[in-house]
């Protein structure tokens, strides 16, 4: 009996995954924009590949002049919400309000993340291709519900960056 659970779960887990792959997989996308998703939705990399990759990012930016009045595409320290990946996903699911004919679909919305840690220029990036207007709308109010971020930096200078969040419903 539980080989039988565990193989249900696992179809209803890899249907699922296969759905949001395929929904997440527009070519509309600037390059720019398919970096930002790819660093959003690659969140669970081993400790090792990241610090590599911290790394890497670091030697990158060691001798690029900085415009403190420039947004960023790529960054140094991305900008993070003040209590942590944790602490963002309790606040979503404490402040989302999820539409009646809604079923698991993710939303992803772009916003800058200002210098001084404001969101501004909040807008969806895309979303599952049948669902309604009302799965854009609430996944924007909830972020500009956010309030301050912590900014993003460059050489430890605090930087307005774009931020791609999935929402999921």
């Amino acid at each position: 009996m539980k080989n039988f659970i565990i193989l249900v779960v696992l179809f209803f887990v890899a249907t699922s995954v296969q759905a949001q792959k395929s929904a997440l997989n527009p070519t509309t996308f600037s390059a720019k924009d398919k970096a930002l998703i790819a660093s959003v939705l690659d969140m669970d990399r081993d400790e090792n590949s990241l610090e590599d990759k911290d790394k890497a990012r670091a030697m990158r930016f060691k001798n690029m002049t900085v415009d403190r009045d420039s947004t960023y595409y790529d960054v140094e320290i991305p900008a993070t919400f003040p209590d942590g990946q944790d602490g963002l996903r309790k606040f979503i699911s404490q402040n989302i309000v999820r539409p009646k004919n809604s079923k698991g679909e993710t939303v992803l919305v772009r916003f800058m993340v200002e210098r001084y840690g404001e969101i501004s220029k909040v807008h969806v990036l895309a979303g599952p291709a049948n669902a309604d207007a009302s799965l854009s709308a609430e996944a924007i109010k909830v972020v500009k519900k956010m309030g301050s971020w912590n900014p993003a930096k460059i050489q430890g200078i605090e930087v307005a960056s774009y931020y791609v969040l999935p929402v999921k419903f």
